[in-house]
C-alpha cells in the first residue's frame, strides 16, 4: 500500500505544485485539501500517513485543524508549510503537535522532511496467525508480551 499524504492549502497552484513534486520524488499517493476544515474530514476518512498543512487558509486554519487532528489522529505526523514562518510560529506550531515548519521559501527542503518524518515511524509488524486467531477469540483481551510467554 502507497504512503498517502494529505496536503491542504488554500491556493490551488501550490497545491497542484506540491502534488507534482511529491509524487515526483516517491510513489507516494497524494490528496489535497483546500483549507483545515476539509483537511479535517479528509484525514478522518482517508487515514492519511501524513499532513501537510498551510498556516494561513480561510474556514479554519493550519494551527486549528493541527490542534483537532493532533486529537483525532495523533499517530499522524503533520508538517507546518507556510510563508510565515518565525520563531513565534515555530512554538505555536510545536504546541498543537506539527512535528514540523517547512518555510514556502524552502520548499525544496519539504520531501526531506517528510522522508525523515516517515522514516522515523515505529515500524509495526503483522499479527502472527495465532495472535491474530487469538485476538478474534478473546477480543479486547491484550495478548502477553512474547519475553513473558512460557519457554516450549
Amino acid at each position: 500500500m502507497p504512503t498517502r499524504i494529505l496536503i491542504a492549502d488554500d491556493s490551488p497552484a501550490v497545491r497542484t505544485a506540491l502534488r507534482k513534486l511529491l509524487e515526483g520524488a516517491a510513489p507516494w499517493e497524494i490528496t489535497d485539501a483546500s483549507n483545515g476544515e476539509e483537511a479535517i474530514a479528509k484525514a478522518q476518512e482517508l487515514k492519511p500517513d501524513l499532513i501537510v498543512l498551510d498556516l494561513v487558509m480561510p474556514t479554519m486554519d493550519g494551527l486549528t485543524a493541527a490542534r483537532e487532528l493532533s486529537k483525532l489522529l495523533p499517530q499522524v505526523p503533520l508538517i507546518l508549510h507556510t510563508l510565515h514562518s518565525s520563531p513565534q510560529v515555530d512554538l505555536e506550531a510545536q504546541k498543537v503537535g506539527i512535528r514540523q515548519v517547512v518555510p514556502k521559501a524552502e520548499s525544496h527542503t519539504l520531501i526531506e522532511a517528510i522522508k525523515k518524518i516517515l522514516d522515523a515511524r515505529p515500524v509495526v509488524a503483522p499479527p502472527t496467525p495465532i495472535a491474530q486467531a487469538a485476538a478474534e477469540a478473546n477480543p479486547g483481551v491484550e495478548p502477553p508480551p512474547p519475553s513473558s510467554l512460557p519457554p516450549d
